[in-house]
């Protein structure tokens, strides 16, 4: 059986979420068994609570410099939550072939596709044209180990006026 990357990258997200936020309340939703792809009826992978936020995790893996939008199915279901006060949807995407992991909060990831973009680029969260964090993180032999207690400043920053 092949090895499905984007779930181990899954759980070893939540592994280190759970390093980062010792005391935090994390779920995986499940996955829903389908026959048809891009037919689940979740928002997102995670749904987790801290610091007053609850987050909407949406988990990505793919080895190119970028992420094609086709490739999240839960675009529209993660756009219907934005605005609310202290829900927070971002992408997670790691960055495999450049062993790099970032978080977009979901509004940027909007503001792309409205820009008419094809895909979430590398190239574009590194030069910053989108608000984002890279996640610290540490190779180990295939996974990075990663710190997201970054992420508390990081929103505490989009908010500041």
């Amino acid at each position: 059986m092949a090895t499905n990357r984007g779930k181990q990258f899954e759980a070893h997200f939540k592994a280190d979420w759970q390093k980062s936020f010792p005391h935090t309340w994390i779920y995986r939703l499940p996955d829903q068994v389908s026959r048809f792809k891009g037919t689940s009826k979740n928002p997102c992978d995670f749904l987790a609570y801290n610091n007053s936020i609850l987050w909407m995790l949406e988990c990505k893996e793919t080895k190119e410099g970028t992420l094609n939008f086709s490739k999240i199915g839960q675009f529209d279901l993660l756009k219907a939550n934005l605005g609310y006060d202290g829900v927070k949807p971002y992408l997670i995407i790691w960055f495999e072939s450049f062993d790099k992991i970032f978080a977009v909060p979901f509004q940027e990831v909007v503001r792309m596709k409205d820009d008419e973009l094809k895909s979430v680029s590398l190239k574009n969260l590194e030069k910053k044209l989108y608000k984002n964090i890279e996640i610290p993180s540490v190779k180990k032999r295939v996974f990075l180990e990663s710190d997201y207690s970054v992420l508390i400043e990081f929103e505490n920053s989009l908010t500041e006026i």
